[in-house]
């Protein structure tokens, strides 16, 4: 055992921090302290500098705390792993930016516990009173002595330093023989392949947001190669270039959102941050701020000015990127970098561009917030709402957080969809010795072929772009080969 100047008890070197997840991205101050701090979103380096400036004593020999880190997204579920394994860990001290709630389902976990909850065919556990799902394996009946879970509330709020110096000036008390034995868990990644295909060319075209999101992901499964990003970001199943357009953006009801693991009070809140210019001390950038205040420019008002003024306007384009920092800064860089709005064909479409792209936690959320945003421009500029594109430069999904993925794909598989080719229909008959392929857009005849051979009119419509649908394609190859084969038997052609 040993003390430090304070009379605190830390632990022997057979009991120092060893963190199974993650390690690249958290902070070790001293591996056989007792404690661990929480900073949920707010940066670990600006929380670390905090607890310097009231003096907490950070020394590796000797202080308290173990290790500094975040809990973003889905990071719960490496949390307790990592907990289940270093045992000596005997407090949690959250004290951070709670963005997301990630503080109500660390509590919820050690205090409610879990139930079992199953969403498209897939088991989870789900912490009691909240919408986080985690691995099935994971329970607080694992933990023969939980940590005590302290909230000392948000970092950059009031009496933060009295109340961090109150907790602080208690000496940390554990006897060696009360410490129990480690427990391993590692979380099982799923086997996942890609098919071949080109990386860079998906463009999906849907009516919904939510439908959107589900062909996403499901292109993702199917198509995308996994590449390492590093011992920070691990593995993901990643596409290029990926466009989604959504022709009728609106808000989906509550209760089919929850099915799919999303929460719409929780987008409602994203949606007023991102019309909301504020920025805390403790994050290096947020949407709201870059759109709003960032440049020194209120970008919705001044979009919103140049739109009445001339509709059909292309210079609506706001930029969240600022090359002078963004591109040599070593923390948190914004996501979404653009965003153009257009009027066109009488309504105002939108078009945001991503550098990068969580396609299972922030997508759906991403694109709600862009909705809200077109909303209150439509009201400004007295148009009604058109479709909205998403590109997204690089789009993946975390390996290590497949439950939900595969959830979806599940779904899919399930059902065939039908949706109307929108480069029109065709009509195909024989008359006077050979094939005649109308094609049809609105009741209207556009264009015409003709051939005897059925492989020609096929080459026709590839090089007319005149289909866009793979299985509207599939059902037009299948009737023109039965096209000629009546024109080579005698047989009556009839459409099947």
């Amino acid at each position: 055992m040993l003390e430090n100047h304070a009379g605190q008890t830390v632990l022997t070197e057979r009991n120092e921090f060893q963190p199974l997840y993650f390690k690249d991205s958290l902070d070790i101050i001293n591996p056989h302290g007792c404690i661990g701090v929480v900073t949920l979103w707010s940066q670990r380096e600006w929380v670390i500098r905090r607890f310097k400036e009231c003096g907490l004593d950070l020394a590796p020999e000797s202080s308290p705390i173990a290790v500094f880190g975040n809990l973003y997204g889905n990071g719960l579920k490496h949390l307790i792993v990592n907990l289940l394994y270093n045992p000596q860990i005997t407090h949690l001290v959250v004290c951070g930016n709670n963005r997301s709630g990630s503080l109500q389902e660390m509590e919820g976990f050690f205090k409610d516990g879990v139930e079992v909850h199953e969403t498209l065919g897939v088991r989870h556990n789900r912490v009691i009173g909240t919408n986080r799902l985690i691995d099935v394996r994971l329970s607080p009946g694992l933990f023969k002595r939980p940590p005590q879970v302290v909230s000392l509330g948000d970092v950059a709020g009031v009496d933060f330093d009295k109340r961090l110096r109150a907790f602080f000036h208690f000496p940390f008390q554990i006897a060696q023989d009360e410490i129990p034995e480690r427990i391993k868990i590692e979380l099982t990644e799923p086997e996942v392949a890609s098919f071949p295909c080109n990386h860079r060319g998906f463009t999906i075209i849907k009516n919904t947001p939510l439908e959107a999101w589900k062909e996403l992901i499901f292109c993702l499964h199917r198509f995308a190669p996994v590449v390492n990003l590093g011992p920070r970001k691990g593995c993901r199943k990643e596409l290029q270039n990926v466009k989604v357009v959504v022709e009728r953006p609106a808000e989906e009801p509550a209760g089919i959102l929850v099915k799919y693991g999303f929460d719409i009070e929780a987008f409602h809140q994203y949606q007023e941050r991102l019309l909301s210019a504020e920025l805390r001390a403790d994050e290096p950038y947020n949407y709201g701020n870059r759109i709003n205040a960032y440049f020194g420019v209120d970008a919705i008002s001044v979009c919103i000015g140049k739109l009445r003024a001339n509709s059909q306007d292309r210079g609506a384009f706001i930029s969240l990127w600022d090359g002078r920092s963004d591109l040599t800064s070593d923390v948190s860089t914004p996501c979404m970098v653009s965003i153009f709005l257009r009027v066109f064909e009488g309504s105002l479409t939108l078009t945001a561009t991503f550098r990068v792209h969580n396609a299972v936690d922030a997508w759906l959320q991403n694109f709600y917030g862009l909705i809200r945003l077109q909303e209150v421009i439509c009201r400004a500029i007295d148009v009604p709402s058109g479709a909205i594109t998403v590109i997204s430069h690089s789009v993946g999904t975390n390996t290590a957080d497949y439950e939900r993925v595969l959830g979806v794909i599940k779904e899919k598989e399930k059902r065939f969809e039908f949706s109307p080719d929108p480069h029109g229909q065709f009509s195909i008959s024989v008359e006077e010795g050979v094939i005649i392929v109308k094609h049809l857009y609105e009741g209207n005849v556009i264009n015409q072929y003709m051939s005897k051979k059925a492989e020609r009119i096929q080459y026709e419509l590839k090089r007319d772009r005149a289909i866009s649908d793979i299985g509207h394609a599939i059902y037009i190859g299948r009737q023109l080969e039965r096209a000629e084969s009546c024109l080579l038997s005698g047989k009556p052609f009839v459409v099947s």
